[in-house]
C-alpha cells in the first residue's frame, strides 16, 4: 500500500496521475491539501482512498486519451462532501453512499466544490465486460446509495481500504476479484438486467474452458490457478461452470482423463506406459489416477491398451459427474 500527499495543486495533479490515469488539475484553491491511499490487488485492479480539502476540477483531456490510452473503468465511492462526473453529454451527481462509473479511455472531467472522501475502484475493462457485458452503457449514470447492491459494494470497498495493509498477495488478488463481482452486480441491478445472463459470462467459460483445454498436462492446472489466471474469484468462476452442469474441479478432471483416454486407445503410443501417459495428462499419483479413469470410464486404464491385431476395448460412454 502506498500513501501520497499534496498540499497544493501542482503535486495533486502529480499525484492523481500517478494514482490512477494521466490527468490535468483544471482549478483548485489555493489551500488546496489532498491525499491517496492505495492498494494493489491484481496487476491492474486498484483500490483508492482519496481525501481532498478545498475545491477541485480534475480532467481527463482528449489529449492525454490520445497520448496516453487506458483501457479502464474507474468507480468512485462517494463517501463525503459534493461531486460530479462530466462524460459524454451527461453531467452526473455522486450521490452521497453511491458513486459513478467512467470510462478512461473517453474524456472526462470530475468536479469536487467542497472537501470530499471517496474510494475508487480501477478495473480493467475487460475484466469488468466479462461480468457485465453492457459496462459502457452505464458509464456516466449514478448507483444511487439507497439501492442494496450499492450499499453492500460500499461496505466492501471500505472495509477493503481499512485492511487491504494485513492482507497477503493471495488474499488481495481474491477479494479484489469479489470487489468487482460486487461492481458488476449493482451495475446489473441498475441496468435492469438482473434476469439476463450477460454475453460476458459465456465468453468467459469459453475462455477458461479453452485455457483447460491447453494446460492439461501442467499439474499446477487447479480450480485456484484457473480463477487467477482469469482475474475472478473462485465463488464466481464455480457459478459459471454450475451454469453449464458442472464445476470446475470436475471439468479439470474429466478433461484430463478424456486426454488419457485418448493417449490410451491410440495405437500410435501404445509403447507409453499407463504411468507415463497420466503424468502427461496432469496427474501426479498414480492410484489417484486410476480410481478416477474407473469412475468415469468402467474400466481400468491398463486395460486399454490396444492388442496388436486385436484394436481398443470399447467403452460404454463416460460417467460425468460433479466434484
Amino acid at each position: 500500500m502506498k500513501a501520497l500527499v499534496a498540499h497544493d495543486a501542482e503535486q495533486w495533479a502529480h499525484v492523481i496521475s500517478e494514482s490512477f490515469v494521466p490527468l490535468s488539475l483544471a482549478s483548485a484553491c489555493e489551500t488546496f491539501h489532498g491525499m491517496a491511499r492505495q492498494s494493489v490487488l491484481q496487476p491492474g485492479l486498484t483500490v483508492t482512498e482519496v481525501r481532498t480539502q478545498g475545491f477541485s476540477v480534475v480532467t481527463r483531456t482528449p489529449r492525454l486519451t490520445r497520448t496516453d490510452p487506458r483501457d479502464d473503468l474507474i468507480f468512485s465511492l462517494h463517501l463525503h462532501g459534493s461531486g460530479a462526473v462530466v462524460q459524454g453529454e451527461k453531467e452526473t451527481p455522486m450521490p452521497h453512499g453511491g458513486g459513478a462509473l467512467y470510462d478512461a479511455a473517453r474524456p472526462y472531467r470530475l468536479l469536487f466544490p467542497t472537501d470530499t472522501r471517496e474510494v475508487v475502484l480501477q478495473v480493467p475493462r475487460e475484466q469488468l465486460r466479462h461480468r457485465f457485458g453492457r459496462v459502457e452503457e452505464i458509464c456516466g449514470l449514478a448507483l444511487p446509495a439507497e439501492r442494496p447492491a450499492t450499499r453492500i459494494l460500499a461496505a466492501f470497498l471500505r472495509e477493503l481500504t481499512t485492511v487491504a495493509v494485513d492482507l497477503d498477495v493471495d488474499e488481495r488478488s481474491e477479494l479484489g476479484c469479489t470487489a468487482v463481482d460486487l461492481l458488476a452486480t449493482a451495475l446489473r441491478t441498475l441496468a435492469g438486467d438482473r434476469e439476463e445472463a450477460p454475453v460476458g459470462r459465456q465468453t468467459l467459460l469459453a475462455a477458461m474452458r479453452a485455457f483447460v483445454g491447453e494446460n492439461l498436462t501442467d499439474p499446477r492446472l487447479t480450480p485456484e490457478a484457473l480463477a487467477r489466471r482469469h482475474r475472478i474469484s473462485v465463488r464466481y468462476m464455480g457459478e459459471l461452470f454450475a451454469e453449464a452442469g458442472t464445476s470446475p474441479a470436475a471439468y479439470i478432471r474429466s478433461e484430463r482423463l478424456r486426454a488419457a483416454h485418448q493417449a490410451l486407445t491410440d495405437p500410435r503410443q501404445s509403447h507409453r506406459t499407463v504411468a507415463s501417459i497420466a503424468s502427461t495428462t496432469g496427474f501426479t499419483d498414480r492410484t489417484t489416477f486410476t480410481r478416477a479413469f474407473v469412475r468415469q470410464y468402467g474400466v481400468p486404464p491398463a486395460e486399454l491398451r490396444p492388442v496388436p491385431g486385436v484394436g481398443s476395448r470399447s467403452l460404454q460412454p463416460p460417467r460425468v459427474g460433479r466434484a
